[in-house]
């Protein structure tokens, strides 16, 4: 019953919508191989009209069969279509590489053709491309290497983590599971699940290791041939986000740090531990709370928040849980975690829970939602605008959380009240504090790699010697997780790197719009639905002076940290007494 149905997309891999649409796309294929477009409005315009079809077809085939390899990662039809659909995509590599630098080094105005304006930024961004794109030739070699290698490793960690089970208390567990008892009240089930999930990553690490430092070779050797100074700068560019951006919002988060270690040492004071907080106990609750949720109690106090805020987000959750688009419960065989896809191509999205029915999970549901809803507000632009940057990916999803949580605390009674926002403090020392430990473990990786292979020995000590600069004093250094760079999907894209900094950029940035809704409510929702919409037309600093913010000093984000410095004073006064 809470299962998602992909019938919208295509009934099954053998129905006729599947097959016709995997021929449709050779022929398009084909007829782009052959294509050699004049530089005139007319031809430019055809050929756009030509990667808008190959792209939507790349676009719905692959979420099909990406959704459902998500629920069965041991499903070997989804794996072959999977291979298949990467093979036709690196064939396509070379001709895609040539129309892109024909795109980005045209002479025509566009801007006088009325469809083809629709497309200014894109083109914009086309003419960045052209100096970091290779010749056809190792275009198309890359992209056919890429499928045994960087894309056949980022698959290996996702089925080992997937698959991977453990032993507590004489049962087998899975690591979806035991992660998830991490949220436990009772401590000592928090201490044998971290014992239990540490033991589970002995049996996978070594593999996995050889899986991060070959995608980290590989980006390494790709971005230098591309003419980056470093992953970072390929990054920052993808990103559509200037450097003194990211300088400005890491400045800012050091300046924080010992702000959130106060509220660690506090919170471990709480729970009778001398000095640091052992990482087993991160995620222990405070307060009391004797709420849980069923899934249609969670659809119902979902909608009743969003529709004080905007009936839009309301309408769309009620379609996500009625219309079967939310896979909600874990189980064997499906990843871990929770994502959002969205599916601009049938003007629809698809979530994945791994629900357990606590509040911990009403959030993320929340923030999923939010990620739906972005999709919502860009399913309307000329497919080859339908994709935004990391940095903003995380802008909407944050800001439902907080709608969320703000709207639980204002409500709550004092024991509820410190189990709320010790909830969000939870959350915020992960997307501040830990996301930074991330950058600077990823930041030494990418730099060690290049020199070096990091066994899975190595890539411990570079966690730990992260997470100790990045929590200080506030986490104890005998219990700390060495292994969180094993279960992070994220580490293990070679098209994307970094995808840490965007949390923090999205959490923080969400932060500042939240004080501003409620500085001045009036006129906000129909901005900050503007916002969303340009977040793929438009540069971060450009998307955020939407709402009157500059990203590129500290003073917006220590707005934002100031923020959550008080929902620390908050909760230490809540709990001193």
């Amino acid at each position: 019953m809470y299962e998602w149905t992909l019938k919208d997309l295509y009934p099954s891999y053998d129905s006729r919508e599947f097959q016709d649409d995997m021929k449709r796309l050779d022929a398009l294929i084909e007829k782009a191989r052959t294509s050699k477009p004049q530089d005139t409005s007319a031809e430019i315009k055809e050929l756009i009209h030509l990667l808008e079809e190959i792209d939507t077809l790349f676009f719905k085939l692959g979420s099909f069969i990406s959704l459902n390899e998500a629920t069965d990662t041991t499903d070997k039809e989804s794996a072959n279509y999977s291979s298949l659909l990467s093979s036709k995509s690196a064939d396509f590599s070379a001709d895609s590489a040539r129309l892109q630098k024909f795109l980005g080094s045209t002479s025509t105005d566009i801007t006088k053709d009325d469809y083809l304006a629709n497309y200014n930024f894109y083109f914009e961004e086309a003419k960045k491309k052209v100096s970091h794109l290779l010749s056809d030739e190792v275009e198309e070699v890359i992209a056919k290497m890429n499928l045994s290698a960087g894309s056949s490793w980022s698959t290996l960690q996702s089925y080992l983590t997937s698959i991977v089970e453990g032993e507590m208390d004489g049962e087998s567990i899975t690591l979806p599971q035991v992660r998830n008892l991490a949220y436990d009240k009772d401590s000592s089930v928090r201490k044998r699940a971290y014992e239990a999930e540490l033991a589970m990553y002995k049996h996978i690490k070594e593999p996995i290791s050889f899986a991060l430092n070959n995608i980290k070779s590989q980006v390494n050797d790709i971005s230098k041939l591309r003419g980056f100074d470093s992953p970072l700068a390929q990054t920052l560019e993808q990103s559509r986000m200037q450097r003194k951006t990211l300088d400005a919002l890491m400045s800012a988060i050091e300046d924080y740090l010992p702000v959130f270690r106060s509220y660690l040492k506090h919170k471990a004071k709480l729970l009778g531990h001398e000095g640091s907080l052992p990482f087993y106990d991160l995620f222990a609750p405070m307060g009391n709370s004797s709420r849980s949720f069923t899934v249609e109690e969670s659809k119902e106090f979902l909608i009743d928040v969003f529709s004080k805020f905007s009936q839009d987000l309301a309408d769309m959750t009620r379609d996500m849980y009625d219309k079967k688009h939310i896979d909600v419960f874990p189980k064997k065989g499906k990843v871990g975690g929770a994502f959002c896809a969205n599916l601009p191509m049938i003007k629809q999205s698809r979530i994945l829970l791994n629900d357990d029915g606590q509040i911990g999970s009403l959030v993320t549901a929340a923030h999923e939602l939010g990620h739906a809803y972005h999709g919502l507000h860009i399913e309307n632009h000329l497919p080859l605008n339908w994709e935004y940057s990391m940095p903003v990916a995380e802008t909407a999803s944050t800001f439902n959380e907080n709608l969320l949580l703000n709207t639980l605390i204002k409500s709550a009674d004092k024991e509820e009240k410190i189990n709320l926002i010790e909830q969000q403090l939870q959350d915020l020392t992960q997307i501040i504090v830990d996301i930074y430990s991330r950058y600077l473990f990823e930041s030494e990786v990418f730099e060690r790699r290049k020199n070096e292979f990091l066994f899975a020995d190595d890539l411990e000590k570079i966690m730990l010697d992260a997470q100790k600069k990045a929590y200080g004093d506030g986490l104890d250094e005998n219990f700390l997780h060495p292994y969180m760079w094993v279960n992070k999907g994220h580490y293990y894209s070679e098209s994307e790197s970094f995808y840490n900094f965007p949390y923090a950029f999205g959490g923080l940035f969400s932060k500042g719009l939240y004080s501003l809704y409620q500085k001045r409510s009036e006129g906000f929702v129909e901005n900050y639905q503007k916002m969303l919409k340009a977040t793929t037309v438009s540069s971060v600093e450009d998307t955020a002076k939407v709402m009157g913010i500059d990203l590129t000093t500290k003073d917006f984000w220590c707005s934002a940290l100031e923020m959550a410095k008080a929902s620390i004073e908050e909760f230490i006064e809540l709990t001193s007494c």
